[in-house]
C-alpha cells in the first residue's frame, strides 16, 4: 500500500509540473518569441490608416461600392466568429442563384462577349472570410471601377500589378492580391493623397 502511495504521489507531483510547463511556460514563452519576432501576426496582422485600424491582411472585408475592389462572396458576412462556408454542391438553388446575381451585376460593367467571370469572384473560399482574390479577378473589376472614380484602367492594372503575389512557393495557389490593402490605395488615390 505504501508503494502504491508513492506512485500516485510522485504520479500527481508529475502532473503538476507537466500542467506548469506545457500549459503556462510554454504558452508564455511561444507568446514572447511571437511578439519578439513577428509583432504584426502576433497582434493580428491589422492594417491601420492614419493610425486607425481599418482591418486585417487575413480576414476578408465586404466592398460594396462601385468604385472600390469587389470581395469574394460570404454567406457569414465576414464574420470571423462564424468561419466556414456554407459547403453548397453546385447544383443547390441557393449557390446557383447567388451566382446568376453576382454575374448579373458583373454583366452590366462588361461588354457580354468578352465577358469569362473567373469563379473566384463569384464562389466563396471554405472560410468565407478569404482576404483575397485572383488577378483575374481584379482585373475584370478595372472597367466598372474606371468608369466610377475616373482613373485611367492603365493606372489601375499598375495598382494591381504592385499588390499582387505570387503563388506560395511557385505552385500553391493562384497570383492574389489582398482587396483591403488595395482598395485603401485606391482611396488614398482618390482623397488626393500622395502615393508611392
Amino acid at each position: 500500500m505504501k508503494e502504491k502511495l508513492k506512485n500516485l504521489s510522485i504520479s500527481v507531483r508529475l502532473l503538476i509540473i507537466a500542467i506548469v510547463i506545457f500549459t503556462i511556460a510554454y504558452s508564455g514563452i511561444i507568446g514572447i518569441i511571437g511578439q519578439t519576432l513577428w509583432n504584426s501576426e502576433a497582434e493580428g496582422s491589422l492594417i491601420k490608416e492614419n493610425g486607425q485600424v481599418v482591418g486585417s491582411q487575413l480576414i476578408g472585408q465586404e466592398f460594396n461600392d462601385a468604385k472600390f475592389f469587389h470581395s469574394r462572396p460570404s454567406s457569414i458576412d465576414y464574420n470571423a466568429m462564424k468561419s466556414g462556408s456554407q459547403n453548397l454542391s453546385p447544383r443547390n438553388p441557393i449557390l446557383t442563384q447567388r451566382v446568376e446575381n453576382i454575374l448579373q451585376k458583373i454583366s452590366k460593367n462588361r461588354k457580354a462577349e468578352n465577358l469569362k467571370v473567373p469563379s473566384t469572384l463569384v464562389t466563396e473560399s471554405g472560410s468565407a472570410l478569404d482576404p483575397h482574390i485572383t488577378v483575374r479577378s481584379a482585373l475584370i473589376q478595372i472597367p466598372r471601377i474606371s468608369k466610377n472614380t475616373g482613373i485611367p484602367e492603365n493606372e489601375l492594372d499598375s495598382l494591381v500589378v504592385k499588390y499582387s503575389k505570387d503563388k506560395i512557393l511557385g505552385i500553391f495557389g493562384m497570383k492574389r492580391v489582398n482587396v483591403l490593402k488595395l482598395n485603401i490605395e485606391l482611396d488614398n488615390r482618390l482623397e488626393g493623397k500622395n502615393i508611392d
